[in-house]
């Protein structure tokens, strides 16, 4: 602890770093969220950055919010730099549990253009290694966009390790008449899930989305079990799912499961025989734009380099690979 508060001060530039106040500091974030991150921000992170002015406005969810501020979505917890009378920096801190460990995530770390380069990314980065080992946290994860060579380095200098790359792949547009049966080979076949594939399903989807990573997606492994609890999980989560299962030589070799999600796209979840992996990920991809027919985008999480070809053969462009790092405390 000592030599992390010798590095916190030697690194501090002028300014102040203070914690997040969220009685005047939200719409200060959010427009220094939007300036920082604008030509990265899809339907989903412009829709957050509408609810932080929305609440940020009112009043009576501010005082619920102050005492729940870390349990919310809304950037509530965290700390922000000040600077000539404006907030200029600003770090979020989302606490989580996975497998019964406490853990706390950095995200929407932001300094304004015309004050990098002075430390204040560093120094905010430190601030929230403190905060975690402060709060008996486990580990400290943050992600980063792969090209971000800049922010990559930082987090490396102060300890951080890269765990992951996970690719997101998106289709915006409806599937053209005539490809559905494209990656459609004699010997591999593509039909509704079956009960029995159940036992496989879950084994692959565990290995492709540990629960380290799993946590902040929607992707919930007991609503796809095909008894009565999933029945009853999907029920009482309000999910609306569809899977297809690939045969090849009437063995299975992969899962594809379709989830209704409120943002603006729906989520696929792919799992897999490795062995197999790009001849069967093309043919549920393209038998699953398909046959659906809400025409809405498809996003589909899953590890970076892996079938990149067929997933792109199926109409999907890479919308960005980010990097998992963490650091034990």
């Amino acid at each position: 602890m000592a030599s992390l508060t010798k590095m916190l001060a030697s690194s501090s530039p002028s300014g102040k770093l203070r914690p997040i106040d969220i009685h005047r500091d939200l719409n200060s974030v959010a427009d220094l969220m939007e300036r920082s991150f604008s030509e990265t921000l899809d339907p989903d992170g412009q829709r957050y950055l509408q609810q932080m002015r929305s609440a940020a406005n009112n009043p009576s969810f501010l005082r619920w919010a102050g005492v729940v501020a870390e349990g919310t979505r809304v950037p509530f917890s965290g700390y922000v730099w000040e600077e000539d009378g404006k907030v200029v920096g600003n770090l979020t801190l989302i606490p989580y549990y996975t497998l019964g460990l406490r853990y706390v995530l950095v995200a929407n770390v932001a300094v304004h253009s015309d004050y990098r380069r002075k430390g204040i990314a560093t120094s905010l980065t430190l601030k929230a290694i403190e905060h975690a080992r402060g709060r008996g946290a486990q580990a400290i994860w943050l992600h980063v966009r792969e090209e971000n060579e800049g922010a990559i380095r930082l987090y490396r200098s102060l300890g951080f390790g890269e765990r992951a790359r996970r690719a997101t792949w998106v289709a915006d547009e409806e599937w053209p008449s005539g490809g559905m049966e494209a990656a459609i080979t004699p010997e591999l076949s593509v039909q509704p899930r079956r009960g029995s594939d159940w036992h496989f399903q879950c084994h692959w989807l565990e290995k492709l989305y540990p629960a380290e990573l799993k946590w902040h997606l929607s992707l919930k492994l007991s609503a796809l079990r095909p008894d009565l609890w999933g029945f009853v999980v999907r029920f009482l989560n309000d999910m609306h799912v569809r899977q297809w299962s690939a045969r090849r030589n009437e063995q299975l070799a992969g899962v594809l499961t379709w989830q209704l999600m409120p943002a603006y796209a729906d989520s696929l979840w792919l799992a897999t025989k490795p062995e197999f992996e790009e001849s069967v990920a093309a043919a549920l991809l393209t038998h699953a734009r398909g046959h659906l027919h809400s025409h809405r985008p498809l996003s589909l999480d899953y590890p970076a380099g892996r079938a990149s070809q067929a997933i792109q053969a199926a109409g999907f462009h890479l919308h960005q690979t980010l990097i998992w790092m963490s650091m034990d405390l």
